[in-house]
């Protein structure tokens, strides 16, 4: 590219599309015989060929062939490592560029900008973002994570996966269910869930390179122990969304179309591609919402490849050749469900069967343990709140709960009246509108939630920013230091008794 201004013009002009990437179709001598003829400069049938066979020996790309021509793409190499030595090249030949005034930089210019300007991006099929980004090197390897004593808050969760690989985390609103899936991701990336989510690791690869083979690469790099990542179902979600689809993809003169991974066949490639290398890599993958999505529309005949894992299961899409997805041992799924959406609460009986369901039911201890509220009276008006709404719920036939992650502070306040007023606004604009919708779907007496409100000192005519007003004074008035019968007689919740319901036990 050097050397031939006419080589370097048409790569930069016909070869790759205006962001730097290669077209892929125009990867074959007649596509690209076609593509240049309109153009008297490239008129020498030899350009068409010194552009392809450049590309081959620079390792590029490994060609399809008939015989000595080169007809297509049979795979594509990774090119943003070799960016640092490309730059280092530009550099050195500085020297003798400087009665060129094509190439001659400015005095004092980064080498970095200096390539851009020329267009170098286009000689690696980069954009100038993945140029950048490759300048910076791939980074030194990095020795193994290991894990540390597992915490008994994911003990039971890890017991579960080790035994089925699958799991869903049920259980009412606020209960917690995806910090609990987050805090095994935690503990399996050895507190690295950054640097471990696959959209961390895909967004610093080449788009090009986004393939099993180089994320597997990387995540041995980064000496990773585990590779996660989170999706969440709902009513529209699909097939096509969560296995594989069928992309658009321009080529010259249209579109094509082209098989794609999905976030769950890329990680189970990724998997089988690390299980081959010897790995003990897990990964890991959360579908939050899980029972808001149509089941057997989503998993299709994946259904099959969780029970049966480590076998190939047919799909309608072929990607790279492949028709067949195998879920590998080593991928762990984690799915939460809301137990008080009744309206989708009934799952696919099929999905049932494959999964292990375990309960995170509402208690009080996350908030007896939270490092975060301002004093001790910010945390028992939060048990307070948490206690009166839990007795008036458990005369439900239905076992609906409010989850205590209502009631946990958003941040660090340390003035006490700040932070009941943040208390008071969470349960006005949070919880009551919740209640409220149990009422609408039978799942609340109304005269119970009235009673709640009285309880509370809250008017249900009252505007909210009145309601919160009331309840904010009535929280500095239960908890402030007096006599406990004092309390009692301002209002009609019992006090002395805050906690005790579940004070001592330990969540499941």
């Amino acid at each position: 590219m050097i050397a031939d201004s006419r080589l370097d013009a048409a790569a930069r002009e016909v070869l790759t599309d205006a962001d730097g990437r290669f077209v892929e179709g125009l990867l074959n001598k007649d596509a690209l015989t076609v593509a240049l003829a309109n153009r008297p400069e490239f008129a020498d049938p030899k350009t068409v060929t010194n552009l392809l066979r450049n590309m081959d020996q620079a390792g590029i790309f490994v060609p399809k062939q008939t015989g000595q021509t080169i007809v297509g793409v049979q795979q594509f190499l990774p090119t943003a490592f070799v960016v640092p030595r490309l730059l280092r090249l530009l550099q050195n030949r500085v020297e003798y560029w400087k009665d060129d005034t094509r190439f001659s930089p400015a005095s004092g210019a980064h080498a970095l900008d200096f390539a851009l300007a020329l267009g170098a991006n286009h000689w690696l099929g980069l954009t100038r973002d993945e140029f950048i980004r490759g300048s910076r090197g791939a980074g030194p390897k990095i020795a193994p994570s290991n894990r540390g004593p597992l915490p008994a808050e994911v003990s039971e969760l890890a017991g579960l996966l080790t035994a089925k690989r699958q799991v869903v985390l049920q259980g009412p609103p606020g209960t917690g269910k995806t910090h609990l899936a987050t805090a095994y991701i935690d503990w399996a990336t050895n507190n690295r869930r950054h640097e471990s989510r696959l959209q961390a690791i895909l967004d610093a690869l080449p788009q090009r390179e986004r393939t099993p083979v180089r994320i597997a690469d990387e995540v041995e790099r980064l000496g990773l122990s585990a590779l996660w990542d989170i999706v969440q179902f709902h009513p529209s979600y699909e097939y096509n969304d969560f296995v594989r689809t069928l992309a658009a993809e321009p080529v010259p003169g249209g579109v094509t179309f082209v098989a794609q991974h999905r976030i769950l066949s890329l990680m189970a490639a990724v998997g089988v591609e690390l299980a081959a290398r010897g790995s003990s890599c897990e990964l890991v993958l959360v579908l939050d919402e899980i029972n808001r999505g149509n089941i057997p529309s989503i998993f299709g005949e994946l259904l099959y490849g969780l029970e049966y894992r480590d076998q190939p299961v047919a799909t309608a899409y072929s990607v790279n050749g492949d028709a067949s997805i195998v879920i590998p041992k080593g991928l762990s799924i984690i799915g939460t469900m809301n137990t008080a959406d009744r309206s989708i609460a009934v799952i696919d009986y099929a999905l049932r069967r494959r999964f292990v369901f375990m309960t995170v039911p509402a208690s009080n201890v996350p908030i007896r343990r939270h490092p975060g509220y301002a004093s001790e009276r910010h945390r028992d008006a939060a048990i307070l709140l948490f206690e009166a709404v839990h007795d008036t719920l458990s005369g439900s036939l239905s076992g609906i709960q409010v989850g205590p992650s209502y009631y946990l502070p958003m941040g660090a306040v340390a003035d006490l009246d700040e932070a009941l007023r943040e208390l008071s606004s969470r349960f006005v604009y949070e919880v009551l509108p919740l209640l409220g919708e149990y009422v609408l779907e039978g799942e609340l007496d109304e005269g119970d939630l009235a009673s709640l409100l009285t309880k509370l000192s809250i008017e249900s005519a009252a505007s909210a920013t009145e309601q919160v007003n009331a309840l904010h004074v009535a929280l500095l008035d239960w908890t402030a230091p007096a006599p406990v019968a004092a309390q009692q007689d301002s209002s009609d919740i019992d006090v002395s008794s805050i906690g005790q319901t579940e004070g001592d036990v330990e969540p499941q």
